[in-house]
């Protein structure tokens, strides 16, 4: 599916997805709309085009320019906003962790740990032109050949610079990390329920108060703001399957339609309904 943006317009979104990879792309031009604090389950591999977009990330503010290069992990959080009322205009590339895998298995075949970014941001033109036409190689009927290069190009160029990829190698793991660990999982079994914070405390084995600092230190965030996370991918995949807006929102915890659509936007850019539909096309 190919969208052609309304270049003139203030704000404007256009969306797909590569059928045969399952990556989502975003391209879209903001001037007052403001990214809510979120996180994907996805790698976001993303350039800016022109303007400026702020976003705080990893403990710092950063601010773009044209030709620079935002990277983010899986469950990362960050925000966004356009730094001057001029606004952005940016792409966006969303990898799902088993697809990125798959393209990265020859350099990482002989290594262990986990695929990860090194840093959210790079001032890097060149890098920035190889996501563009990655994104253009999935946004048109190019032959999976064609396309299938486009993203090892990518992939090898986020090596070269050796910015891109890295490896997060996981140190030993403490009975707090255990105890997190299982309250997290617990929010993962969760998703479609109202669960409250003694019972992540029961599973944990730790107090209330001992829990909640603990998650925030190692995931940035509150349980119940993690929960709304995991509530807002779990609404995306449904939608993407084509239920309804209303189901969905009735499934995962959100007061109406409305409320669904609100966090949506703030999350992802875009409304669930249209996200629905481009996911329909």
């Amino acid at each position: 599916m190919r969208s052609d943006a309304p270049e003139q317009a203030d704000e404007w979104t256009s969306f797909g997805i590569d059928r045969a990879t399952g990556i989502e792309r975003l391209r879209a031009r903001f001037t007052r709309h403001a990214y809510a604090r979120h996180a994907h389950e996805t790698y976001a591999i993303g350039m800016t085009e022109s303007g400026s977009q702020t976003f705080a990330c990893r403990g710092a503010s950063h601010a773009t320019a044209p030709g620079a290069v935002m990277l983010f992990n899986p469950a990362e959080l960050h925000d966004g906003r356009a730094t001057t009322p001029e606004g952005f205009v940016y792409r966006m590339l969303y990898v799902g962790v088993a697809a990125l895998r798959a393209i990265a298995t020859d350099a990482f075949a002989a290594c262990g740990g986990e695929i990860a970014f090194a840093r959210p941001l790079a001032l890097d033109p060149a890098l920035a032109a190889r996501i563009a036409a990655c994104y253009d190689a999935l946004d048109a009927p190019t032959p999976a050949l064609a396309r299938d290069e486009a993203m090892l190009r990518l992939l090898t160029a986020l090596l070269d610079r050796g910015l891109g990829v890295g490896l997060r190698r996981q140190a030993p793991e403490t009975r707090a990390d255990r105890a997190v660990a299982r309250a997290r999982e617990l929010l993962h079994e969760s998703v479609g329920g109202d669960i409250g914070l003694d019972a992540l405390a029961a599973a944990s084995g730790l107090s209330r108060f001992h829990l909640t600092r603990l998650f925030q230190r190692r995931h940035g965030m509150a349980p119940s703001a993690y929960h709304r996370l995991l509530r807002l991918e779990a609404a995306k995949r449904r939608l993407a399957a084509g239920d309804g807006l209303a189901d969905v929102a009735a499934a995962h915890g959100f007061t109406d339609q409305s409320h669904l659509t609100r966090q949506f936007k703030a999350a992802y850019g875009v409304t669930p309904g249209k996200y629905r539909a481009h996911c329909a096309a």
